[in-house]
């Protein structure tokens, strides 16, 4: 079958092209212009499953995208790379303010990512949209309050010219996540979407806060699964959660024994997505051939697509594209 996807949680800086970054990196030198490829990589994805060298694989991708002209690219060579894969919509995030190393001010860096993500949309068939990712950054939300409000009023003033929405990224277990409650409810009075990352290295109850802060859609949340109540309140509301097994897998599990079969049993509604491409080595067929794999039928793997289309953060008109796009791969 040849499917066609839709991605709503792919972070540009975990997915860049590996070959574009390597040729990238030892130009920009972020790595001596003579490290093999080889060794390169190991500095991409470091020995260890530790939170501390999760984090580090987002080392030289950064280091890399602190110009406009790269961060451009970036975001070309992504999408031209996801369209070759069949996605026909993606939902990209992207943190302005990590990319003001070098003297770019997070809106450069937003309207570069946004350019570079309009350009490969008239050059290939497919759609995207920046979610803009507020990070945690420290113990404490007041860390980057400032930087965090910038990014929220850059969403707001793009929203519908390259940005559909927000997102919350980083390390979960900085801090409370109720201390980002205040700019979650001025995206709401904005009328900002959002999904907020909550229960992938967190407990359910993040999964619970990110609900009452408003969540349109949960950013993987697989830890819900450890507790009755916030397992009810996912079944009840239909929130979507943001399923990336692949990269679960750091976190001790299986496709087998992968949460999502248990939220599929209790009703929770579910989108398949990769997160990071170029560090688990995944794309969307790859998600789908793995699921599938371990049971999950071509019929669910077909709802999860259309549940991705109906809980984008669109139009309805742009939805209703993207499933006549669907229809004619059906007939293909």
């Amino acid at each position: 079958m040849n499917r066609k996807y839709v991605d709503l949680h792919l972070h540009i800086d975990g997915s860049l092209n590996i070959a574009w970054m390597y040729e990238r990196a030892k130009k920009r030198k972020v790595i001596p212009e003579d490290m093999p490829f080889t060794a390169y990589y190991k500095t991409i994805i470091p020995d260890g499953e530790d939170i501390e060298a999760v984090f580090k694989r987002f080392d030289v991708p950064l280091a890399i995208m602190q110009c406009e002209e790269d961060i451009h690219d970036a975001c070309y060579e992504l999408l031209k790379e996801i369209c070759r894969d069949n996605v026909i919509y993606a939902e990209l995030r992207f943190a302005p303010q990590l990319h003001t190393r070098e003297g770019l001010s997070q809106e450069d860096a937003l309207r570069a990512a946004i350019r570079g993500i309009n350009d490969a949309m008239d050059d290939y068939p497919i759609k995207a949209n920046i979610l803009v990712a507020l990070m945690h950054q420290g113990d404490s939300a007041a860390v980057n309050e400032k930087e965090n409000m910038e990014s929220l009023l850059l969403a707001e003033k793009y929203l519908g010219k390259g940005v559909c929405g927000l997102d919350l990224a980083g390390f979960e277990n900085n801090c409370d996540l109720n201390e980002y409650a205040p700019l979650f409810m001025l995206a709401r009075e904005k009328s900002i979407p959002f999904t907020i990352h909550a229960g992938e290295m967190g407990n359910a109850e993040n999964v619970h806060k990110a609900l009452m802060m408003g969540a349109d859609r949960i950013g993987h949340g697989i830890n819900a699964v450890s507790d009755e109540k916030i397992l009810a309140e996912l079944v009840k509301t239909q929130i979507p959660l943001e399923i990336c097994a692949t990269s679960n897998l750091y976190f001790g599990y299986t496709y087998a024994s992968h949460p999502i079969h248990e939220l599929l049993r209790r009703g929770c509604k579910i989108v398949i997505c990769t997160d990071d491409m170029s560090f688990v080595l995944n794309n969307m067929a790859y998600e789908f051939n793995m699921l599938n794999k371990v049971g999950i039928s071509d019929d669910m793997l077909d709802q999860f697509t259309l549940n991705a289309i109906a809980e984008a953060f669109i139009s309805d008109e742009e939805k209703e594209k993207l499933r006549k796009q669907l229809k004619v791969n059906t007939n293909d």
